[in-house]
């Protein structure tokens, strides 16, 4: 028995709406069945996966018959043949030289440039001085990605660069769902943004790589490093483009994903201050045992004891994914748990609207960190996957979570933030990640004890 169902709307309705709400349109569409067929063209026939069972056949045990499409040549258009845009054998051959940037030993190291970062922004912050909260942590990811990454301090170039980071984002997430995508020679006031935003970053890039090939020495243990020290099967090295194209990802796709989910993180704690309140006891007794100990905690400790601060992480990224929308499509025809599918066939998944399942989490709609702690074991594999999964899953979903808790937690220690009034609720704005729509201002207030834990006692 088939499992797919068609929508009940007609298809100028479908598109229309999408178009308009496409968060709202996959949430709605969640109840209607495993797989939802949107009943466009048999040419290229769309489906929405709601099933957990159904995204692990497509992401993992379908996914060489799959390729990225259209999201991979709107982003390629920015970030070139990077690992995020990058097809089947390319894709596997970057990853496995990318790897070695994310051992675990590696993430100690950048856990202290995290905590490092997050104590500048922090140094800078004013007892009630509103903040433009998603420009602040935008600022604060790119940091740490420099850093970590490039091993590159951006200092008064980090506005700029966030800002091109903003410009190429809103832009492709404008071409990513559009009818039409017109090639970036055409000189329209977007592809002009567009590329003067590209010109920014590269020149930091190139710069970057450029430094990097004078004195590789101090390069040497960062992914830049790695980058230049890469030989293929014939010896020869990572072209600069390809080095280019990798750096670009990093910047794209590593900071920006991040500082969208720490925005959310502090929109949730505002309204839920029965987990602020956990939040701050839990960092308030790692305080109290450096204090007795007379030694600092590493940041890589820091992070295995501050479990709850990972929860309200996770938690975050269960309501408010940064890929809400995860796209697949079908070369030739493709069979998935008895139902078969023509060539062509296009597969919209999306983590935003499967997140928000009332039968597998119970009130889903509500933030409660709480239910990582209970019951996350006995969720489906693919009920709960922000980093996507398969070989094409997130390959800095350690980092990413290890950045998320430090710099929330750093922050917590010092700072909670409240919304500055008249700004209404926070809504979603599904880019190319989902962020707050039209930002946040947020007031950073004090927390007690905090001076005197800066000046030593």
């Amino acid at each position: 028995m088939t499992r797919i169902v068609e929508i009940p709307t007609s298809r100028v309705s479908n598109f229309f709406r999408f178009r308009r709400d496409p968060l709202g349109f996959l949430v709605d569409a969640l109840p209607l069945g495993d797989v939802v067929s949107l009943r466009t063209s048999s040419f290229r026939p769309t489906f929405i996966v709601n099933s957990p069972d159904f995204v692990q056949e497509l992401l993992v045990h379908q996914e060489d018959k799959l390729r990225k499409g259209r999201s991979s040549r709107v982003l390629r258009r920015t970030i070139g043949d990077g690992l995020l845009t990058a097809e089947r054998d390319a894709h596997r051959h970057q990853k496995r030289y990318l790897t070695p940037v994310f051992y675990k030993e590696r993430i100690g190291a950048y856990a202290e440039i995290v905590v490092e970062e997050a104590n500048r922004l922090a140094d800078t912050l004013q007892d009630g001085v509103p903040v433009a909260i998603h420009d602040a942590m935008m600022q604060l990811t790119l940091g740490v990605i420099a850093r970590s990454m490039f091993k590159t301090e951006l200092a008064a170039d980090k506005k700029a660069l966030a800002a091109a980071v903003d410009a190429t984002i809103r832009q492709s997430a404008r071409m990513i769902f559009s009818p039409v995508i017109l090639p970036l020679g055409v000189p329209t006031r977007s592809n002009l943004s567009l590329k003067q935003a590209i010109r920014t970053l590269e020149k930091m890039v190139y710069d970057t790589i450029a430094r990097a090939k004078k004195a590789p020495d101090r390069y040497a243990d960062s992914l830049l490093g790695l980058l230049l020290d890469t030989r293929d099967e014939d010896g020869n090295p990572i072209p600069e483009r390809e080095i280019r194209d990798q750096m670009m990802t990093m910047l794209l796709a590593g900071h920006e994903t991040t500082a969208n989910a720490l925005v959310w993180a502090w929109c949730c704690l505002e309204h839920s201050p029965e987990a602020a309140n956990r939040l701050r006891r839990e960092l308030d007794a790692i305080r109290q045992r450096e204090k007795q100990s007379g030694t600092r905690i590493s940041a890589a400790d820091r992070y295995r004891e501050m479990t709850y601060t990972r929860y309200i992480v996770q938690e975050t990224l269960r309501l408010y994914p940064p890929a809400w929308t995860i796209l697949r499509e079908a070369e030739g025809e493709i069979s998935m748990l008895g139902d078969t599918f023509p060539p062509n066939s296009s597969f919209l998944i999306s983590p935003y609207a499967i997140h928000r399942s009332d039968a597998v989490f119970g009130d889903a709609s509500a933030f409660r960190p709480e239910r990582f702690e209970e019951n996350a074991a006995g969720w489906p594999r693919f009920a709960y996957f922000p980093f996507g999964g398969g070989t094409r899953g997130c390959i800095g979903s350690q980092f990413a979570m290890m950045e998320a808790v430090l710099l929330l937690g750093t922050l917590a220690e010092r700072f909670e933030f409240k919304s500055v009034p008249g700004q209404g609720e926070p809504e979603p704005e599904p880019l190319v990640s989902l962020r707050v729509k039209g930002g946040r201002t947020m007031v950073p207030l004090r927390c007690p004890g905090v001076r005197q834990r800066e000046s030593g006692s």
